[in-house]
């Protein structure tokens, strides 16, 4: 009974200690959000800021609130503060006026009933993530005072059909555009002069891209996962990129930038001459079946072939020295190929999850197979080990449920932790060495 008592008191305790909380959580209907500006909120969801210069930063009050359907900036605001409306997520609608100069960062991010937004003349900055995960937005008006799309300012925009970038834009940045998957068509103007990494990366819907003579530099994986793209095509007088048949190269056509991804012929012969294909050219190209790489090419980049789902086999020239990280990672029906013994490196993962592999051959030139080279390559059963590696990586082999047989040369000086984890089969490991040797081993 005195447990049931004391029971009750303590539920009481905690539900009058609740009660003030709760008071407490109410939404304010008026406040202010700078040193001159005041704010107030109706009963149906508009929120009205007055007064003159700029808003605060990382205001509290507006910080994801749901009561805020419409915004209304009256003429005397000077900026939008970071943050300033971040998830609010009834947000249907803003009106912003001339006098404001600056949208700072994240300022709508996440407002994902925001359908669209016209930014005045006045604004001359945008910053980074600012209408990031806005999945509503279809439609939006930059103004001619705007000098950069900031890095991720669109990203994962994934209603927005079609922008126009003003002829004030001088750069694009890092994953502005990135899952943008409605985006159909866009057009970069004489203006840009540089293109971020992955700006429009995983745009699954863009069919098509023309590069200006005006642009510079355009960042690694720029045009990655856009599998709907067939022709990035590049203006003649550019001096730092060319295109061929529709696929992106630097200039002098040593380097394979993009293969565009939508593209439905079954194979493709890289042009003689070129000698690196770049990080990503080639990553998540569902129709190739086979590609010719010519004598040329001395260097693979990271992942440049990954996720080709439908690659079976490939085979490499005597020229090739370099294997970057993850170069074939995820090829699931890639079956065979040859390593020629001009090969001295080969990445992280270059071949994880190959997993309808069945045999590979490391060259003599290697010194080191690293972290997770061969993982998940679950229908490997055997695999010789050249002399003349001295290290075997994190997980190498981790996962290779089928490998049945090892051949370790007694030049291997360290086996890492969780190099054969998961390897059930494996029943026969052999070390050339002496046992003196293999006392060595760490």
């Amino acid at each position: 009974m005195k447990k049931k008592l004391l029971s009750i008191v303590l539920a009481l305790s905690m539900l009058c200690a609740f009660v003030p909380l709760v008071a407490s959580a109410e939404v304010a209907t008026s406040g202010t959000c700078g040193e001159n500006l005041t704010w107030t909120l109706g009963e149906d969801g508009t929120l009205t800021i007055s007064g003159t210069g700029d808003m605060y930063d990382y205001y509290n009050d507006f910080f994801g609130q749901s009561k805020i359907k419409n915004v209304i900036i009256k003429n005397g605001v000077t900026s939008i503060g970071n943050s300033a409306f971040e998830i609010c997520g009834k947000l249907t609608s803003i009106e912003i006026p001339n006098s404001v100069t600056s949208i700072g960062n994240r300022a709508f991010n996440y407002c994902r009933s925001l359908t669209s937004i016209k930014i005045p003349n006045s604004v001359k900055s945008i910053g980074d993530s600012t209408f990031e995960d806005c999945s509503s937005l279809t439609s939006v008006e930059i103004s001619n005072s705007v000098t950069s799309i900031d890095d991720y300012m669109f990203r994962n925009c994934e209603k927005l059909i079609s922008i126009e970038i003003p002829n004030s834009v001088k750069s694009i940045g890092d994953y502005a555009f990135e899952d943008c998957s409605s985006l159909t068509n866009i057009e970069i103007p004489n203006s840009v002069k540089s293109i971020g990494d992955g700006a429009f990366e995983h745009c699954n819907n863009l069919t098509s891209i023309e590069i200006p003579n005006s642009v510079m530099s355009i960042g690694n994986r720029a045009l990655s996962y856009c599998q709907s793209l067939t022709s990035i095509n590049v203006d003649k007088d550019n001096s730092k990129y060319y295109s061929i048949d529709g696929n992106l190269f630097n200039k002098d056509k040593l380097i394979l930038i993009q293969y565009a991804l939508g593209k439905t012929e079954k194979s493709y012969i890289v042009p003689n001459g070129v000698t690196s294909i770049g990080a990503g050219a080639f990553e998540y190209c569902e129709h190739l079946t086979s590609i010719e790489i010519p004598n040329s090419v001395t260097s693979i980049g990271a992942g440049a072939f990954g996720y080709c789902e439908n690659l079976i086999s490939i085979e490499l020239p005597d020229s090739v020295i370099s294997i970057g990280a993850g170069a074939f990672g995820h090829c699931e029906n890639l079956i065979s190929i040859e390593l020629p013994d001009s090969v001295i490196s080969i990445g992280v993962g270059a071949f994880e999850y190959c997993e309808n592999l069945t045999s590979i051959e490391i060259p003599n030139s290697v010194t080191s197979i690293g972290a997770g080279t061969f993982e998940h390559c679950e229908n490997l059963t055997s695999i010789k080990i050249p002399n003349g590696i001295k290290n075997i990586g994190d997980y190498a082999f981790e996962n290779c449920l089928n490998l049945i047989r090892i051949e370790i040369p007694n030049s291997v000086t360290k086996i890492n932790e969780r190099a054969f984890r998961k390897c059930t089969d494996l029943t026969d490991v052999y070390y050339n060495g002496t046992k003196n040797n293999g006392t060595k081993l760490t």
